[in-house]
């Protein structure tokens, strides 16, 4: 008897079964697992928009340079402030405050002088103590000798330096009103820390003339 072959398939048929499932298993490693987002990208920063007739936001913040002077809002502030300030204070006379250097003691006064010049006479005494880092002291003229230029120099008068900006327009010759509270009697004499100087009327400059030179 002869034996039937056996059915035999070709070999392609039967290496596509390894094929296909050699495929899917490096599938599945590649590809990510369902179910896992991917990570987000990551978002452009937005653009600022520029609106018409607006310069560009900036972080730089533009401050007003500090010129020294008042300007008109704060020079009326600070006339109401001296016109309040002279009216609580007692009127005395300059040579009065000589004759009797304890009469006003911790007392507000006001009166009137001719300025002549700031100066740093005085400060940094200890027993009427008054830093010449934060004061400057100035003199008035003596107002009995008016044919003369002499300062009163036995009045000590103080004036804070964090107030410039009130006197930068203050010059020799001009008529003042100040107002100051008296602090000391040291040595004898009146010894003031000025609260406000009022400029009563600006001393007449001598008008130039052009001479020709030869």
């Amino acid at each position: 008897m002869h034996s039937q072959p056996l059915n035999r398939q070709p070999s392609s048929k039967r290496f596509l079964p390894l094929a296909l499932s050699a495929l899917f298993l490096f599938s599945a490693l590649v590809t990510p697992a369902a179910g896992l987002a991917a990570p987000p990208a990551s978002k452009p920063a937005p653009v600022q928009k520029k609106e018409p007739g607006k310069p560009p936001a900036t972080d730089k913040v533009d401050k007003k340079e500090p010129t020294g002077k008042l300007d008109a809002k704060e020079k009326a502030a600070l006339d109401k402030e001296i016109e309040a300030s002279l009216a609580s204070a007692v009127k005395v006379e300059s040579l009065e405050l000589l004759k009797d250097p304890s009469r006003h003691m911790n007392q507000k006064v006001t009166f009137t002088g001719v300025f002549n010049r700031f100066a740093d006479t005085a400060l940094d005494y200890k027993k009427a103590f008054r830093d010449s880092r934060d004061y400057v002291s100035f003199f008035i003229l003596r107002p009995d000798v008016p044919q003369h230029t002499i300062p009163l120099s036995e009045l000590k008068l103080f004036f804070p330096r964090k107030k410039s900006s009130e006197v930068m327009e203050l010059e020799t010759g001009d008529k003042i009103q100040i107002v100051g509270t008296q602090f000391s009697n040291a040595l004898d004499e009146p010894w003031v820390d000025v609260e406000h100087i009022k400029i009563l009327q600006k001393t007449e400059k001598p008008e130039r003339k052009h001479e020709p030179e030869f």
